[in-house]
């Protein structure tokens, strides 16, 4: 059983990584594939981009959680769904622990002016840490915010799916799969955090740049299973 301070926001919001099996039987990193996050009362499913783990085998990719004594563990990827038509995926993870967080998916439509906050893994800041003159892989938690630029209900190019919010802010490569969550509060007395969105990309044309998520109010709409993910 894993022993994770279940307050803290890293764990529920994870960097999703490419592993390999060492003889000796430990897990050894071999890169970051993107953020992921867990949603309420699933007992152990997280979302994150489709594009994400579009390529991974399952045992060659786990998720990250900081343990009691500040150390990475890796949960394996035990199964992957991915969405049929929108760039998105569940990951299902191998474990007994219970996973609690306060993420939960938002039926709420939103539209442009909506204030959104983010966490995720960014590639630009995971070589940061110098260690003997080398600089190594080391995934950091980083806070973004922003609001709904628009709502798009179009192909866009390069990005897969039909069902978007825009951003006003580009969070960059490492963060596709993290959560966009909305700073409107709930209802009083609930810690629940509403997800409209999965961050799955941004545009740059000129002076302009953007970020794209999946929004999350009908991602079921083609995706009936998908339904049971809204858990209130």
């Amino acid at each position: 059983m894993l022993e994770l301070p279940d307050d803290k926001i890293i764990n529920f919001v994870m960097p999703v990584v490419r592993i390999e099996r060492k003889a000796d039987g430990d897990i050894g990193y071999k890169g970051m594939l993107g953020s992921c996050f867990l949603i309420r009362k699933t007992g152990g499913i997280a979302l994150t981009a489709h594009h994400v783990v579009a390529g991974i085998e399952i045992g060659s990719a786990a998720v990250l959680f900081l343990d009691t004594k500040g150390q990475w563990q890796a949960v394996l990827i035990k199964d992957v769904r991915k969405h049929p038509s929108q760039d998105v995926a569940m990951i299902v993870l191998e474990s007994e622990h219970e996973f609690p967080s306060p993420l939960s998916l938002s039926r709420e439509e939103h539209y442009a002016s909506m204030p959104y906050m983010l966490w995720g893994y960014p590639a630009a800041v995971l070589h940061e840490v110098v260690v003997n003159d080398r600089a190594g892989e080391r995934p950091d938690l980083v806070y973004d915010e922003g609001y709904v630029r628009r709502r798009i209900s179009w192909e866009l190019p390069t990005i897969r799916g039909s069902r978007f919010l825009e951003l006003s802010t580009v969070s960059g490569g490492g963060c596709s799969g993290a959560p966009v969550i909305s700073r409107r509060p709930v209802d009083a007395g609930q810690e629940i955090w509403q997800v409209i969105g999965v961050y799955v990309g941004e545009r740059r044309a000129g002076d302009l740049a953007v970020g794209y998520a999946v929004r999350i109010s009908d991602i079921d709409a083609d995706a009936p299973s998908w339904s049971a993910l809204y858990t209130g």
